[in-house]
């Protein structure tokens, strides 16, 4: 009875994780949700007396990240602010905590109630708060800017709404789990939708489309690809367009737009061209900042702490000017090329494709297939992703995004005895 009560509260503790940072500023976030995290790992490490060590090669990579930014900060310690340098060690924390707790949970509680179904409550539940924010101030929808729509809506759990997209238009092919009834597919579907469009986010576009990838793919080559889902996703667009066409057509325009905005090569003497160009402003200042460095900076970089000089511009994404700069890039790549040079770069492009070696390697052998394509889908759309924003290392490192790398990472060792004995038995 004892057993059964701890399993009925797994989804609580989850879901409190989940919503945890959504409600919080981001230093006070990533204080409270990593202490949390942390101390959730201590219980299913003491609980369970084992360290996971199997299938722990991304936290690896992430660790040894952390250490070359340590022993580089120790170079220049009297430099940087210990506030700072802190901040930096809590961002590549975040992702390694995060993770192992989704290998420490899946080791404990196996497959004891279905994740996916969870993943898709936290969405529904946060797009429903996403659309109340709209209900609460419907005159937003009246605004021509995506700028000035997305200063009111504050989106919650996103990327729990792309997974659940996924989860929700690919439930036939999840085996004993997210299964719904008609209505409420068709609900969560419309809820998770709306709430992902309002979101105005690129690159959240730009990642759905490649986690679909590796389900769309194998059924367009079959030449069975049903347009009924499809048809979702289009009236929905065409509705939105409907309600708001300002706020679509800049979105349209933005996307456009994506490739000049991250060129470094424009006219930065142009105070207009910077805020419209943000992210390419800040690949221009720390190109700059890189190639004055000597050839150990370049190399390992200048450690955590240290910030990027953009000047009077940092007001535009929030952090004032007395600051000295900005911690955090919108190119992730770019950022850890500060922060731990040319060798932090590969180590973090290295976290993404070591696992994305990993899942290959489990669909070609037929090793839980829908879970190694969903997690091959993640890990493909942060490598590429993370080149317009910070990735998973991040000031605001997504919880379940995390999480969810390292429940699908883990995959045990009985459980692939029992999928090869299975194969065998159908080729006999």
């Amino acid at each position: 009875m004892k057993n059964k009560k701890s399993i009925e509260n797994i989804p609580i503790i989850f879901i409190l994780l989940s919503f945890c940072g959504a409600f919080l500023t981001d230093d006070s976030r990533n204080i409270i949700l990593l202490v949390i995290t942390s101390l959730y790992l201590l219980y299913l490490i003491l609980s369970t007396n084992k360290i996971v060590i199997k299938d722990i090669e991304v936290i690896v990579v992430l660790f040894i990240i952390l250490i070359l930014g340590i022993f580089t900060t120790l170079i220049h310690i009297n430099d940087y602010s210990l506030r700072n340098v802190i901040r930096d060690i809590f961002y590549i924390l975040n992702p390694i905590v995060f993770i192992w707790t989704g290998i420490m949970f899946k080791y404990k509680y196996e497959d004891r109630f279905d994740i996916f179904r969870i993943i898709v409550y936290i969405a529904v539940i946060s797009s429903i708060l996403n659309l109340l924010q709209i209900v609460k101030e419907p005159r937003i929808l009246q605004v021509s800017s995506i700028y000035i729509f997305r200063n009111y809506i504050d989106v919650i759990n996103a990327y729990a709404v792309l997974i659940a997209i996924v989860l929700l238009f690919t439930n036939k092919h999840i085996k004993n789990g997210c299964n719904f009834d008609i209505f409420k597919l068709n609900l969560f579907r419309i809820l998770c939708i709306i709430s992902f469009i309002i979101d105005f986010s690129r690159t959240n576009y730009i990642c759905l489309f490649i986690i679909l990838c590796p389900f769309i793919l194998p059924i367009i080559r079959k030449n069975i690809f049903k347009v009924r889902k499809i048809i979702y996703i289009v009236i929905l667009i065409l509705l939105a367009n409907f309600i708001m066409p300002d706020l679509i057509g800049t979105l349209f325009d933005k996307m456009i737009r994506s490739i000049t905005e991250l060129k470094a090569s424009i006219n930065w003497g142009d105070p207009s061209e910077i805020v419209n160009n943000w992210r390419g402003y800040e690949i221009y200042k720390a190109k700059e900042l890189y190639f004055e460095g000597n050839w150990f900076e370049k190399i390992f970089g200048y450690g955590l702490g240290k910030l990027i000089p953009v000047g009077v511009f940092s007001e535009l994404v929030g952090v004032d000017a007395s600051e000295g700069g900005i911690t955090i890039l919108h190119n992730g790549y770019y950022m850890m090329l500060i922060k731990c040079g040319l060798t932090g770069v590969l180590l973090y492009a290295l976290v993404y494709l070591v696992g994305i070696k990993k899942m290959i390697i489990r669909i070609k052998n037929n090793l839980d297939l829908y879970r190694s394509k969903l997690l091959l889908g993640i890990f493909v759309g942060f490598l590429v992703s993370t080149y317009v924003t910070t990735g998973i290392i991040n000031n605001r490192t997504d919880f379940v995004a995390c999480f969810l790398m390292g429940y699908l990472l883990y995959l045990p060792s009985k459980d692939i005895l029992e999928i090869t004995n299975q194969q065998k038995y159908k080729e006999m």
